[in-house]
């Protein structure tokens, strides 16, 4: 069945927020979907996405995708928000320090069904040298062609990310970034 040949990779990019990875994400490379994430101080809400990520590995057994994995990287430097300066500060040593971690990694497993078309899964991120397990939730909104929406939410400052969060300084940075993923595989 072609949802669940391709149902624990597209969990894997549900994630989105990464860990740091192997290997560089090329130039010409296209990424398979949309990863983008959202985070808030008193003042400011920050919509970005990750312009580069991909696939690395995919493991279902016999097809079976609740004993399947997944991994995929991203590319940090490709972070992207509308105001061009908070995605130069991004990529600062102040928060992801993409001149010492260039990417990050996510790998996606022990899933399990909710519902109809509804799952839930543990990915193991490794992000700016730090490693943590995250909850992820996903829906699979078409099979022809797959299509999935997925959303997680980590804590920044679980990876090294910024300074914690301090609600007397208005431009101090939540905690809890949730992170989204909107893919059509069409393979």
């Amino acid at each position: 069945m072609r949802l669940k040949q391709w149902f624990v990779p597209v969990l894997a990019l549900s994630i989105t927020l990464l860990a740091v990875g192997r290997s560089e994400l090329g130039a010409g490379e296209e990424a398979p979907g949309t990863l983008s994430f959202k985070a808030h101080n008193q003042i400011y809400n920050a919509n970005g996405s990750f312009k580069k990520w991909r696939l690395t590995e995919v493991d279902i057994p016999d097809g079976d995708l609740l004993k399947g994995s997944v991994e995929f990287e991203v590319d940090l430097a490709s972070v992207w928000e509308k105001a061009s300066k908070l995605a130069e500060h991004l990529r600062t040593a102040d928060f992801f320090d993409v001149a010492k971690y260039t990417t990050a990694t996510v790998r996606i497993d022990r899933a399990k069904s909710t519902g109809e078309n509804t799952y839930e899964a543990v990915a193991s991120v490794h992000l700016h040298g730090y490693d943590a397990e995250v909850p992820v939730t996903f829906k699979v909104v078409s099979e022809s062609p797959l299509q999935i929406e997925g959303s997680a939410t980590l804590s920044r400052t679980a990876f090294g990310i910024g300074q914690p969060y301090k609600s007397d300084n208005e431009r101090s940075i939540v905690e809890e970034v949730e992170i989204l993923l909107e893919l059509t595989l069409t393979q």
